[in-house]
């Protein structure tokens, strides 16, 4: 797909490959309106970097951190898994001409932070990453030059990407302390929060609908209706106030090309996809939840959204948020307690006695659930879309079905 023509790429026409001879026009990283989901646990490196190299937009997740450090050491270990060998090891500017080393360079990637969980441990690591400290510098005379005498340059993300709280602040740090080019991403779940997000000029907005695996808004529309309208709303908006229209992504349920061609029917640029990517190879998920992700059928019955999960793990996730996940004995036995008992959200203490059937379960019975990843009572985020997931594929064959440029099964 040529990105000239689709808003999404376009927004990042200048990360490009490097050429490879003289004469070579250098080519655009990203060449298809697929970007990966930031997915805690499910996001790793290897997933990134086969997003990447196969011209889709990654997005790491950055999630509940504590350890900035191992963060940024994460981000440095992306470098040697993509395939354009220059962007291994930093950028050597050597060879490069003055005009040349005006231009900032990007990783082509980008970030995805939990807002509400930014807010409490502060924009420390937002600003390291964006001054390019998940960058590998290549190594150089300990003066920090090249033999030239010209500076190493550290790349920041492509983009970074915020989600559930609000965003504004760090929309501000972004363009202040950010470099040109640098793209923000925020996802929204109502129209009115789109309409903000393009007064406050975001660039990409994420429309993610009801259908959405792992964590959304408790009150969320479907997209058949959500995309079409936040459409026709910002191209109201930006004629009317003569702002720009922000390129939209859809997230949600999507697993097949039908899908992919109808939400950008309805004016979405691209897609986020979250759920698609979990059973892939390159995925850091067990392959005991990848094989249960592929036998989950009938995505729209067999997933429930909740708010149970995050009562047992204890992350203080504000009110008005839940998830979707595939449905488990916890899941059933909660909807057995809000019919025979009256327990409209079970909290605290109740909440882990509903991982025990004779309601005597304690903090410790989640932990060792955790600790045997026995999927009947820790979660498994996954959209609606899960159903029409058959078969494990790479990260590239998955694109590629999505696309259309597959014969293969899903």
């Amino acid at each position: 797909m040529s990105p000239a023509k689709n808003q999404f790429l376009a927004l990042f026409s200048h990360i490009t490959r490097r050429s490879r001879g003289v004469g070579q026009a250098a080519t655009p990283w990203f060449t298809k309106p697929i970007a990966s989901a930031p997915m805690n646990g499910w996001s790793g490196p290897k997933l990134v970097a086969a997003v990447a190299n196969h011209g889709g937009v990654p997005i790491f997740p950055i999630g509940y951190f504590t350890d900035p450090a191992a963060i940024l050491k994460d981000l440095q270990s992306i470098l040697p898994l993509l395939s354009d060998n220059d962007q291994q090891d930093g950028i050597d500017n050597s060879q490069n001409n003055n005009e040349e080393l005006t231009k900032t360079e990007f990783l082509p990637y980008a970030v995805g932070f939990i807002t509400f969980w930014l807010d409490r441990q502060g924009p420390d690591l937002l600003l390291k990453i964006l001054e390019g400290q998940g960058d590998l510098p290549r190594s150089t005379p300990s003066s920090g030059t090249t033999t030239t005498g010209l500076k190493k340059v550290l790349r920041p993300p492509a983009a970074v990407w915020f989600s559930f709280g609000d965003y504004r602040p760090y929309l501000k740090l972004v363009r202040q302390h950010g470099a040109a080019g640098t793209k923000v991403i925020v996802q929204v779940q109502t129209v009115q929060e789109a309409i903000d997000a393009q007064l406050d000029g975001v660039d990409v907005i994420v429309l993610q609908g009801t259908e959405s695996g792992g964590h959304g808004a408790q009150r969320v529309r479907p997209l058949l209706s959500f995309v079409p309208e936040v459409a026709d709303v910002l191209q109201e908006q930006g004629k009317a106030k003569g702002l720009k229209v922000p390129a939209i992504l859809a997230a949600g349920g999507i697993s097949v090309n039908a899908q992919f061609r109808a939400v950008q029917a309805m004016g979405a640029s691209g897609v986020v996809i979250g759920t698609g990517f979990m059973p892939t190879f390159e995925s850091p998920g067990p392959q005991h939840a990848k094989e249960r992700i592929l036998k989950t059928g009938d995505g729209g019955d067999t997933t429930v959204r909740t708010r149970i999960f995050d009562e047992l793990r204890d992350f203080g996730w504000p009110e008005g948020y839940d998830g979707r996940v595939v449905r488990n004995l916890v899941t059933d036995r909660e909807e057995e307690d809000m019919k025979t008992r009256g327990v409209v959200e079970p909290k605290g203490a109740d909440a882990f006695k509903v991982l025990r059937e004779d309601r005597t379960g304690t903090k410790e019975d989640w932990k060792q659930a955790v600790k045997d990843q026995d999927l009947d009572f820790i979660p498994l985020w996954a959209g609606t879309g899960v159903g029409l997931l058959k078969k494990q594929v790479s990260a590239a064959e998955r694109m590629d079905q999505l696309l259309g440029e597959s014969e293969k099964d899903n």
